[in-house]
Protein backbone atom coordinates (compact mmCIF):
# COMPACT_ATOMS: atom_id res chain seq x y z
CA UNK A 1 0.00 0.00 0.00
CA UNK A 2 1.49 3.35 -1.03
CA UNK A 3 1.90 5.99 1.68
CA UNK A 4 -0.75 8.71 1.72
CA UNK A 5 0.03 12.30 0.77
CA UNK A 6 0.38 13.46 4.39
CA UNK A 7 2.69 10.59 5.28
CA UNK A 8 4.76 11.27 2.16
CA UNK A 9 5.08 14.95 3.08
CA UNK A 10 6.16 14.07 6.62
CA UNK A 11 8.76 11.65 5.32
CA UNK A 12 10.07 14.26 2.88
CA UNK A 13 10.25 16.83 5.69
CA UNK A 14 12.21 14.43 7.90
CA UNK A 15 14.62 13.60 5.08
CA UNK A 16 14.97 17.29 4.32
CA UNK A 17 15.88 18.11 7.92
CA UNK A 18 18.37 15.22 7.96
CA UNK A 19 20.03 16.53 4.82
CA UNK A 20 20.24 20.06 6.23
CA UNK A 21 21.81 18.83 9.46
CA UNK A 22 24.30 16.62 7.65
CA UNK A 23 25.32 19.36 5.21
CA UNK A 24 25.59 21.86 8.08
CA UNK A 25 27.77 19.42 10.02
CA UNK A 26 30.03 19.02 7.00
CA UNK A 27 30.37 22.77 6.63
CA UNK A 28 31.06 23.13 10.34
CA UNK A 29 33.93 20.66 10.67
CA UNK A 30 36.53 21.86 13.15
CA UNK A 31 39.56 20.27 11.48
CA UNK A 32 40.85 21.57 8.16
CA UNK A 33 42.39 19.23 5.55
CA UNK A 34 45.83 20.52 6.61
CA UNK A 35 45.11 19.64 10.25
CA UNK A 36 43.88 16.17 9.34
CA UNK A 37 46.92 15.42 7.19
CA UNK A 38 49.34 16.69 9.84
CA UNK A 39 47.87 14.54 12.62
CA UNK A 40 47.46 11.50 10.36
CA UNK A 41 51.14 11.58 9.43
CA UNK A 42 52.13 12.18 13.04
CA UNK A 43 50.30 8.97 14.00
CA UNK A 44 52.36 6.93 11.51
CA UNK A 45 55.29 7.11 13.92
CA UNK A 46 53.26 4.95 16.33
CA UNK A 47 52.06 2.34 13.80
CA UNK A 48 53.37 -1.24 14.13
CA UNK A 49 56.92 -1.03 12.70
CA UNK A 50 56.33 -3.33 9.71
CA UNK A 51 53.26 -1.36 8.69
CA UNK A 52 54.91 1.99 9.33
CA UNK A 53 57.57 1.08 6.77
CA UNK A 54 54.89 0.23 4.20
CA UNK A 55 53.09 3.55 4.77
CA UNK A 56 56.28 5.55 4.33
CA UNK A 57 57.20 3.52 1.26
CA UNK A 58 53.77 4.12 -0.30
CA UNK A 59 53.27 7.61 1.09
CA UNK A 60 51.49 8.86 -2.03
CA UNK A 61 48.86 6.16 -1.60
CA UNK A 62 48.37 7.18 2.04
CA UNK A 63 47.84 10.77 0.91
CA UNK A 64 45.46 9.56 -1.81
CA UNK A 65 43.42 7.79 0.86
CA UNK A 66 43.30 10.93 2.99
CA UNK A 67 42.03 12.86 -0.02
CA UNK A 68 39.36 10.23 -0.68
CA UNK A 69 38.27 10.44 2.94
CA UNK A 70 38.02 14.22 2.75
CA UNK A 71 35.81 13.91 -0.35
CA UNK A 72 33.39 11.48 1.34
CA UNK A 73 29.65 12.27 1.35
CA UNK A 74 28.81 14.82 4.06
CA UNK A 75 26.71 12.37 6.08
CA UNK A 76 29.68 10.00 6.39
CA UNK A 77 31.67 12.71 8.16
CA UNK A 78 29.00 13.76 10.68
CA UNK A 79 27.72 12.37 13.95
CA UNK A 80 24.05 11.63 14.48
CA UNK A 81 21.90 11.97 12.47
CA UNK A 82 24.84 11.42 10.14
CA UNK A 83 26.48 8.03 9.69
CA UNK A 84 30.07 8.71 10.83
CA UNK A 85 30.06 5.88 13.38
CA UNK A 86 28.89 3.31 10.84
CA UNK A 87 31.35 4.63 8.24
CA UNK A 88 34.24 4.44 10.73
CA UNK A 89 33.47 0.88 11.82
CA UNK A 90 32.93 -0.24 8.24
CA UNK A 91 36.29 1.22 7.23
CA UNK A 92 38.08 -0.56 10.08
CA UNK A 93 36.51 -3.92 9.32
CA UNK A 94 37.05 -3.39 5.60
CA UNK A 95 40.77 -2.89 6.20
CA UNK A 96 40.91 -6.09 8.29
CA UNK A 97 39.13 -7.97 5.50
CA UNK A 98 41.51 -6.54 2.87
CA UNK A 99 44.51 -7.67 4.89
CA UNK A 100 43.12 -11.19 5.12
CA UNK A 101 42.10 -11.42 1.42
CA UNK A 102 44.91 -10.32 0.90
CA UNK A 103 45.17 -7.18 -1.23
CA UNK A 104 48.47 -5.53 -2.25
CA UNK A 105 49.88 -3.65 0.72
CA UNK A 106 49.86 -0.37 -1.17
CA UNK A 107 46.09 -0.74 -1.56
CA UNK A 108 45.78 -1.29 2.19
CA UNK A 109 47.90 1.81 2.82
CA UNK A 110 45.44 3.90 0.80
CA UNK A 111 42.51 2.53 2.80
CA UNK A 112 44.34 3.45 6.00
CA UNK A 113 44.46 7.02 4.68
CA UNK A 114 40.66 6.95 4.41
CA UNK A 115 40.52 5.52 7.93
CA UNK A 116 42.64 8.42 9.18
CA UNK A 117 39.96 10.91 8.10
CA UNK A 118 37.22 8.87 9.78
CA UNK A 119 39.18 8.83 13.04
CA UNK A 120 39.98 12.55 12.91
CA UNK A 121 36.30 13.30 12.27
CA UNK A 122 35.28 11.16 15.24
CA UNK A 123 37.64 13.23 17.42
CA UNK A 124 36.37 16.55 16.02
CA UNK A 125 33.83 17.95 18.51
CA UNK A 126 32.18 20.06 15.80
CA UNK A 127 31.74 17.03 13.53
CA UNK A 128 30.26 14.83 16.26
CA UNK A 129 27.84 17.21 17.99
CA UNK A 130 25.61 19.88 16.46
CA UNK A 131 23.48 20.95 19.42
CA UNK A 132 24.77 24.52 19.70
CA UNK A 133 22.68 26.76 17.40
CA UNK A 134 25.55 29.28 17.37
CA UNK A 135 27.94 26.75 15.82
CA UNK A 136 27.72 28.07 12.22
CA UNK A 137 28.93 31.46 13.45
CA UNK A 138 32.24 30.16 14.82
CA UNK A 139 32.96 26.83 13.09
CA UNK A 140 35.02 28.26 10.24
CA UNK A 141 36.85 30.55 12.68
CA UNK A 142 37.73 27.59 14.89
CA UNK A 143 38.97 25.57 11.92
CA UNK A 144 41.27 28.43 10.87
CA UNK A 145 42.45 28.88 14.44
CA UNK A 146 43.41 25.21 14.87
CA UNK A 147 45.33 25.27 11.59
CA UNK A 148 47.37 28.26 12.81
CA UNK A 149 48.43 26.58 16.08
CA UNK A 150 49.59 23.24 14.67
CA UNK A 151 53.27 24.15 15.05
CA UNK A 152 52.71 24.98 18.72
CA UNK A 153 50.51 22.07 19.78
CA UNK A 154 52.45 19.29 21.50
CA UNK A 155 50.68 16.15 20.33
CA UNK A 156 50.69 13.40 22.93
CA UNK A 157 50.49 9.66 22.29
CA UNK A 158 48.64 8.04 25.19
CA UNK A 159 49.70 4.45 24.54
CA UNK A 160 48.07 1.23 23.40
CA UNK A 161 44.41 0.50 24.09
CA UNK A 162 44.53 -3.03 25.46
CA UNK A 163 40.77 -3.53 25.23
CA UNK A 164 40.83 -2.65 21.56
CA UNK A 165 44.02 -4.33 20.40
CA UNK A 166 44.27 -7.39 22.64
CA UNK A 167 40.60 -7.97 23.46
CA UNK A 168 39.22 -6.80 20.07
CA UNK A 169 36.58 -4.48 21.57
CA UNK A 170 36.03 -2.16 18.62
CA UNK A 171 32.58 -0.89 19.64
CA UNK A 172 33.83 0.24 23.04
CA UNK A 173 36.76 2.12 21.53
CA UNK A 174 34.59 3.96 19.00
CA UNK A 175 31.90 4.75 21.56
CA UNK A 176 34.54 6.12 23.93
CA UNK A 177 35.86 8.44 21.23
CA UNK A 178 32.41 9.84 20.51
CA UNK A 179 31.67 10.40 24.22
CA UNK A 180 34.94 12.28 24.62
CA UNK A 181 34.23 14.51 21.62
CA UNK A 182 30.75 15.36 22.88
CA UNK A 183 32.16 16.30 26.28
CA UNK A 184 34.60 18.74 24.64
CA UNK A 185 32.05 20.25 22.26
CA UNK A 186 30.42 22.85 24.60
CA UNK A 187 33.78 24.40 25.48
CA UNK A 188 34.41 25.59 21.93
CA UNK A 189 31.25 27.69 21.68
CA UNK A 190 31.67 28.92 25.25
CA UNK A 191 35.13 30.28 24.42
CA UNK A 192 33.94 32.12 21.32
CA UNK A 193 31.07 33.72 23.29
CA UNK A 194 32.94 34.22 26.56
CA UNK A 195 32.30 37.98 26.50
CA UNK A 196 28.63 37.61 25.55
CA UNK A 197 29.18 38.21 21.86
CA UNK A 198 31.13 36.42 19.15
CA UNK A 199 34.89 36.86 19.40
CA UNK A 200 37.49 36.40 16.66
CA UNK A 201 40.03 33.60 16.95
CA UNK A 202 42.72 36.28 16.77
CA UNK A 203 41.85 37.12 20.38
CA UNK A 204 42.82 33.64 21.63
CA UNK A 205 46.22 32.85 23.06
CA UNK A 206 47.84 29.53 23.92
CA UNK A 207 46.25 29.56 27.40
CA UNK A 208 42.74 29.69 25.97
CA UNK A 209 40.19 26.92 26.31
CA UNK A 210 40.09 26.71 22.50
CA UNK A 211 43.79 25.84 22.43
CA UNK A 212 43.36 23.24 25.16
CA UNK A 213 40.42 21.57 23.44
CA UNK A 214 42.38 21.32 20.18
CA UNK A 215 45.48 19.93 21.90
CA UNK A 216 43.52 17.26 23.77
CA UNK A 217 41.28 16.28 20.86
CA UNK A 218 44.10 16.07 18.32
CA UNK A 219 46.30 14.07 20.69
CA UNK A 220 43.51 11.59 21.22
CA UNK A 221 42.93 11.47 17.46
CA UNK A 222 46.58 10.60 16.85
CA UNK A 223 46.43 7.92 19.55
CA UNK A 224 43.13 6.50 18.33
CA UNK A 225 44.41 6.23 14.77
CA UNK A 226 47.56 4.42 15.88
CA UNK A 227 45.49 2.02 17.98
CA UNK A 228 42.91 1.31 15.27
CA UNK A 229 45.67 0.68 12.75
CA UNK A 230 47.25 -1.74 15.24
CA UNK A 231 43.83 -3.42 15.55
CA UNK A 232 43.71 -3.80 11.77
CA UNK A 233 47.27 -5.10 11.52
CA UNK A 234 46.80 -7.65 14.27
CA UNK A 235 43.47 -8.72 12.77
CA UNK A 236 45.34 -9.73 9.63
CA UNK A 237 48.04 -11.62 11.53
CA UNK A 238 50.54 -8.77 11.71
CA UNK A 239 52.84 -8.29 14.68
CA UNK A 240 51.89 -5.56 17.14
CA UNK A 241 54.75 -5.14 19.63
CA UNK A 242 53.89 -4.90 23.30
CA UNK A 243 54.08 -1.37 24.73
CA UNK A 244 57.35 -0.24 26.22
CA UNK A 245 57.76 -0.92 29.95
CA UNK A 246 56.68 1.82 32.34
CA UNK A 247 57.98 2.47 35.85
CA UNK A 248 56.86 0.19 38.66
CA UNK A 249 53.65 1.44 40.21
CA UNK A 250 52.62 3.48 37.16
CA UNK A 251 48.85 3.24 36.67
CA UNK A 252 48.01 5.88 34.05
CA UNK A 253 48.47 5.80 30.28
CA UNK A 254 51.87 5.75 28.65
CA UNK A 255 52.48 9.30 27.45
CA UNK A 256 54.87 10.12 24.63
CA UNK A 257 55.34 13.56 23.12
CA UNK A 258 55.35 13.79 19.35
CA UNK A 259 56.40 16.48 16.86
CA UNK A 260 59.40 17.48 18.93
CA UNK A 261 63.07 16.58 19.08
CA UNK A 262 65.93 17.29 21.48
CA UNK A 263 65.43 18.67 24.94
CA UNK A 264 63.31 21.68 25.90
CA UNK A 265 65.35 24.88 25.93
CA UNK A 266 65.45 25.12 29.72
CA UNK A 267 66.98 21.65 30.02
CA UNK A 268 69.73 22.04 27.46
CA UNK A 269 73.33 22.03 28.74
CA UNK A 270 74.84 25.47 28.44
CA UNK A 271 78.37 24.43 27.47
CA UNK A 272 77.93 21.13 25.68
CA UNK A 273 76.34 19.77 22.57
CA UNK A 274 72.84 18.40 22.91
CA UNK A 275 72.61 14.64 23.25
CA UNK A 276 69.69 14.56 20.82
CA UNK A 277 69.72 17.04 17.92
CA UNK A 278 66.61 19.08 17.25
CA UNK A 279 64.36 17.62 14.57
CA UNK A 280 61.34 18.82 12.65
CA UNK A 281 58.92 16.49 10.94
CA UNK A 282 58.75 17.06 7.19
CA UNK A 283 55.74 15.44 5.56
CA UNK A 284 56.25 13.58 2.28
CA UNK A 285 55.30 15.55 -0.81
CA UNK A 286 51.72 14.74 -1.96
Amino acid sequence: MAPGPSRGRRRAAVLGRLLVVCVAAWLNLGWSPATIRRVAWSAVEFFPPDLERQVRRHHRRFDAGIERGLQSPPAWRAGLPGSLVAALKAQVEGCVSDLNTPVPLEDLVEELGVLAVRVLDANDPLAVDHSDPREPSYAAEYSRYVTTILDRVRLVYYGQDEDLIRRRKLDGAVDGTLVRSRELYPFVGAEFYRTGSLRSWNQFDDRSVAFGVAAVALSHAMTDLANLVAYVWQGGGGLVPAPQPTPTGHTGPTVTLALEGGFPERERPRDARRAVPATKIVLPQP
